[in-house]
């Protein structure tokens, strides 16, 4: 086993073992102060969640602003429930029936709810019918998503390219991501997060090439994050270079914040099928700078 501070690129033995994940424990920590507007560039629906929703959180309790340019409109994969983690429900939904209980009228807070959830039953039963505008469920979910993570405004960007074809669009990347990046008004309190592109999903790592272009050519600095590759790298691994690594550690608050926000897709999330153990990368989030 390599000591806890080496990372330096070994190949791991063969067999198929995952290295003991306790090594990234010497990484040193992803710092960000001068980071005041923040562009996320998100492949899949809660990519950037799964990946990197310690850190979304962190900025935005500094008062960073966030964009997230999001890519496609195709599945997103969940966030890994940490064993012995309790999950929070997820965000309460409106639920079809209403029924009103004696009790319900002694709280002034619960009856003045019961009152307006009958207004608006009464609205919906009128004899002229309202035209209502599409509730988009993905947005919807997202932005619960964001409000369980602690994050209250961000502002999204959507291309709505195919799923699984960013390869062949990462001119439409480039240029969707220099008209955020290129008319920003403070360029050094700019940075960007995007997929690494060695992760190992092709859309990943499209999406990491034409953020690595754009940051080239305006002078942002890019901050990378790990995901796919974790089904396949570990510590000792030498096509990550771990050298540039920076973890984020993560508290289990924070930690059941991500799963909070995860749930807002649809219930307890289950295991990844990519992340058998659901332990990578430990408690932390970890990034290539």
């Amino acid at each position: 086993m390599a000591d806890q501070g080496d990372l330096s690129g070994r190949i791991p033995a063969p067999g198929g073992a995952r290295p003991p994940w306790r090594e990234l424990e010497g990484l040193r920590p992803l710092t960000l102060r001068e980071c005041r507007r923040l562009v996320v560039v998100a492949p899949h629906p809660r990519d950037e969640i799964r990946a990197a929703g310690g850190l979304l959180r962190r900025l935005a309790a500094r008062h960073a602003s966030v964009d997230v340019l999001a890519l496609t409109d195709g599945p997103g994969r969940t966030c890994t429930p940490p064993d012995g983690l309790a999950v929070p429900p997820a965000p309460d939904r409106p639920v079809g029936d209403l029924v009103v209980r004696p009790d319900d009228l002694a709280d002034p807070d619960t009856l003045a709810s019961v009152l307006a959830r009958l207004d608006e039953a009464s609205s919906e039963s009128d004899d002229d019918p309202v035209t209502e505008t599409p509730v988009d469920s993905e947005e919807a979910a997202l932005e619960d998503a964001y409000e369980a993570l602690g994050v209250a405004e961000v502002r999204r960007h959507r291309l709505g390219l195919p799923d699984a074809g960013l390869a062949g669009r990462e001119a439409d990347v480039v240029a969707a991501l220099s008209e955020i990046v290129g008319f920003a008004d403070d360029p050094h309190g700019l940075c960007v997060l995007a997929p690494w592109s060695g992760d190992g999903d092709d859309d990943h790592e499209a999406a990491g090439r034409a953020a690595e272009v754009v940051c080239a050519a305006y002078r942002v600095r890019l901050v990378r994050w790990l995901d796919q590759a974790w089904s396949w790298a570990g510590p000792e691994s030498a096509e990550v270079p771990w050298r540039r690594a920076r973890q984020l550690a993560l508290s289990e608050t924070v930690r059941a914040r991500k799963l909070a926000a995860s749930a807002a897709f649809g219930g307890r999330p289950g295991r990844d099928r990519e992340l058998p153990d659901g332990s990578a990368p430990g408690p932390r989030e970890v990034f290539l700078v």
